[in-house]
């Protein structure tokens, strides 16, 4: 497990060097240590739009990225609301290093989504599956 201070600091230089451009932060987050990263996607170090970005590279919306900007990436580990298509939430989620779209109403899971456009893929479930 890497040191706190250790991890707060070179967040703290990430994010200055990404001067607030979301692709950058992303190419720098590629940049370092895979253990390293892990923490801190995970952490509250980031929040879960910069973990959202870095996995999907894309912009989940104006309502979403206000939601995940608000919410420290640490809560990925549970899962974070994202958006609802009908009756169904759609939630960003990190596990073991892998991020996910899960469709859920709630109570059932659905189905889960990952790598690039899982966003409109689970979308596109709903849509067509569930509503």
């Amino acid at each position: 497990m890497t040191d706190y201070e250790r991890l707060a600091a070179i967040a703290d230089d990430l994010l200055e060097r990404a001067d607030e451009d979301d692709t950058r932060l992303a190419r720098l987050l590629e940049g370092i240590d895979p253990e390293v990263r892990a923490e801190l996607l995970t952490s509250d170090l980031l929040n879960a739009y910069q973990v959202y970005y870095y996995y999907f590279r894309e912009d989940p919306g104006e309502l979403p990225a206000e939601r995940l900007m608000l919410t420290p990436a640490s809560e990925t580990l549970r899962g974070v609301l994202l958006d609802e298509v009908e009756l169904f939430s759609l939630v960003f989620l990190c596990e073991k290093g892998r991020a996910e779209i899960v469709v859920t109403d709630g109570e059932q899971e659905y189905r889960r989504f990952s790598g690039k456009n899982a966003r409109t893929a689970a979308e596109n479930y709903v849509l067509e599956n569930l509503a």
